[in-house]
């Protein structure tokens, strides 16, 4: 009976290890997967298929807040933080004076921006202009951070935007800087607000930051 109960329990260690043994290998498996094919992924230059209705800026362009802006508030009264770029992504309309394409680009940016539902916190939208009179467009979004003071680092800022020579003041295009502070994909007027859609839930689904 001694050995029987010995055979038994030797039986279900040999189990109990085996399982142990599965499981350490599943884990080893679920954390080095990513590392893997991470390292795959840059050593055979693969990238996954997928269409960005946006243009690519290669590379990147680390976008710089001056000095200047330290004591500008913004339309919440919140004094402007030189984080501005960072920890959100933010999406950046710019003109001149906000008319009437620009006031259709802050209507589309609002819709799109709504709709994230939970990652609505995960962006911010941005308007850098030289149009002193904010009024209508405080009230018409309130959460809409804008950048119009002091005019010279405005400019500055904005001059950040250009590609190719055009003045982002005129391109009429929507700008995303990521939460490193890059500017790094822009959309011209041609995009439709449901695949500038598409392509922020993308950036949001897989993004590790912001």
């Amino acid at each position: 009976m001694s050995s029987q109960y010995q055979a038994l329990t030797s039986e279900s260690d040999k189990r109990q290890q085996k399982k142990g043994r599965l499981f350490l290998i599943a884990m080893v498996v679920f954390f080095a997967a990513p590392l893997f094919l991470v390292i795959a992924m840059y050593r055979f230059d693969w990238h996954p298929k997928g269409k960005s209705y946006g243009d690519l800026i290669e590379p990147v362009v680390p976008i710089k807040l001056t000095e200047a802006f330290k004591d500008v508030k913004t339309t919440d009264t919140t004094v402007l933080s030189k984080l501005l770029w960072h920890d959100k992504w933010s999406a950046v309309i710019l003109a001149d004076k906000c008319e009437a394409v620009c006031q259709a680009r802050l209507h589309d940016a609002r819709q799109i921006h709504a709709s994230l539902e939970k990652d609505m916190n995960r962006l911010q939208r941005i308007l850098i202009t030289n149009q002193q009179d904010l009024n209508d467009l405080q009230k018409q979004y309130p959460d809409l951070i804008i950048l119009n003071q002091p005019s010279a680092d405005v400019a500055a800022l904005a001059k950040q935007f250009d590609v190719d020579g055009v003045s982002a003041y005129t391109s009429e295009r929507v700008y995303m800087v990521d939460p490193l502070g890059n500017f790094m994909l822009s959309y011209s007027n041609q995009v439709k607000p449901v695949d500038m859609r598409k392509d922020w839930v993308r950036l949001l689904k897989y993004s590790w930051a912001g």
